[in-house]
């Protein structure tokens, strides 16, 4: 029985086919790693919109929160030049005396504080979000608006563990613990109401002075937190509008 041996019909490949598959293999890499980029570059940017959006959303919260400390502290502003005029009004009476108690009470002994909303800024600090802003100005003013929270911040400490803590030191030294005994900051105006005779646990003018003397220091250091809380407020608002624009986001 013969046996027929079959011919390879293909032949050797030349050079031209390795050519040409090497071509084709380069271009389906290629594409892979373009679609690749392109995926990544999507969802980036859908990362970046939602860290816009959080943030403008944190941003409102501490325009709430501004417009609530700004409130307060300029009441309290105006209080501590109440209890500035009440303590340099000689001689005291029964009334001037129960006022200087109430304002002692309700504000100096009080801190009206603000903590900024900082979900955000410290994700895109802190996990190296910060690279997904390819806004440079959106990041610039990200960065700027967190800087001038901590100024703001780092003034109520000031006013809070110096100015306001040494004049409440001097308090124990004047006013008596026991006519404060039945109320707290949001019933002591029921001590206006009363007849009830208080005294000073010391008349020393000297003292008094001394002590009125850090009150108008705590309040000067307290009017210019009361300013940098109306500009960050006006910031705040201004930044919301550019990154709105910026990310088409009205």
């Amino acid at each position: 029985m013969e046996v027929h041996h079959h011919s390879h019909s293909q032949g050797k490949k030349n050079w031209k086919s390795y050519i040409w598959e090497f071509v084709m293999l380069f271009l389906a890499v290629f594409c892979g790693f373009l679609a690749e980029y392109q995926l990544e570059h999507i969802l980036e940017h859908r990362r970046e919109i939602q860290y816009i959006e959080t943030m403008i959303q944190d941003i409102k919260e501490d325009t709430v929160k501004l417009n609530t400390s700004l409130t307060d502290n300029i009441q309290k502003s105006s209080a501590l030049d109440s209890f500035l005029n009440t303590i340099y009004t000689l001689p005291y009476n029964d009334s001037s005396l129960r006022s200087m108690y109430y304002f002692y009470r309700k504000y100096l002994s009080t801190r009206f504080g603000i903590l900024f909303t900082k979900r955000t800024i410290t994700q895109l600090k802190y996990s190296g979000g910060l690279r997904l802003i390819r806004n440079r100005n959106a990041s610039d003013s990200i960065v700027v608006y967190d800087e001038y929270c901590t100024i703001v911040e780092r003034q109520l400490d000031g006013f809070a563990d110096n100015y306001q803590l040494k004049a409440r030191e001097f308090s124990s030294k004047i006013f008596d613990s026991k006519y404060l005994l039945n109320y707290d900051r949001n019933n002591i105006d029921a001590l206006l109401k009363t007849n009830t005779k208080v005294t000073l646990l010391s008349n020393d003018q000297n003292l008094i002075k001394e002590y009125a003397n850090w009150i108008y220091s705590a309040k000067a250091v307290l009017d210019n937190y009361i300013f940098l809380l109306k500009t960050h407020l006006q910031r705040a608002k201004r930044i919301i509008q550019f990154l709105k624009k910026e990310y088409d986001l009205d």
